[in-house]
């Protein structure tokens, strides 16, 4: 599987796909990589869907997992709130969450501190901050990967600002349908070509089995070509 550096024209982008057989595999499939990366290279990285019902499914599975801080960012949240919580994810922090209490899991009886129902998370969390992620909090000796879930709408309007993110991975858990998404999710991430030279600046994309067609669309406008995602997760960031 190709893994080495993206062509000239890369601007600092490399490109990768993993097939998946359908939405729930793509959940289970995209957790598993974070896993991966999480025992690897730890990096803190952002995640982007479509839609809300997208995100709302994407963050009730990772929050079942405990091993991730999750700052979610959606259309419920005020431009002030929405704006507090990418600023705190930028700086790295993890606000206090509720009062401490037994962690359980939302599949077994209440849920420990958000409201999560088998539809998803419902945007119970009031103000700014990593959201729900941080109402299951993991052992003091475990360190979280952050991770930033947004939906397009909101990356549209993040103030100019606080981007770029300043990230080195951003995984598309639904394909951008257009090139001005695509390319406005790796400016507001990545930042311009200049700053992506600074570091190695990947993509993940999560192609559904019935996605063909998009993905066929989204490799004619990528900044890179699309290459497999390797066996060894860690190799999209060798140098």
């Amino acid at each position: 599987m190709a893994t080495d550096a993206g062509p000239i024209g890369s601007v600092g982008v490399w490109h990768y796909y993993a097939a998946v057989g359908n939405k729930e595999a793509k959940l289970a499939t995209l957790v598993e990589l974070l896993h991966a990366l999480q025992a690897t290279c730890r990096r803190p990285l952002a995640i982007c869907c479509s839609a809300r019902d997208s995100l709302d499914s994407l963050v009730y599975w990772l929050l079942r997992t405990h091993s991730f801080a999750v700052t979610a960012i959606h259309s419920d949240l005020t431009d002030k709130e929405r704006e507090l919580a990418l600023a705190a994810f930028k700086r790295g922090l993890e606000l206090p969450g509720p009062a401490a209490g037994p962690r359980q899991d939302p599949s077994e009886g209440e849920p420990a501190s958000r409201d999560v129902t088998s539809a998803g998370w419902t945007g119970s969390f009031p103000g700014p901050g990593p959201g729900p992620g941080l109402g299951f909090q993991a052992r003091p000796e475990e360190d979280l990967v952050n991770v930033l879930a947004l939906t397009d709408v909101c990356l549209k309007a993040f103030p100019k600002e606080l981007l770029p993110l300043g990230i080195s991975l951003l995984v598309e858990f639904d394909l951008p349908p257009s090139k001005e998404v695509y390319m406005r999710r790796v400016s507001a991430l990545f930042g311009s070509g200049k700053e992506r030279r600074s570091q190695r600046c990947v993509v993940i994309d999560m192609v559904e089995a019935g996605a063909i067609g998009a993905f066929r669309n989204l490799e004619s406008f990528a900044a890179s070509p699309v290459m497999e995602m390797p066996v060894r997760v860690g190799d999209m960031f060798a140098p």
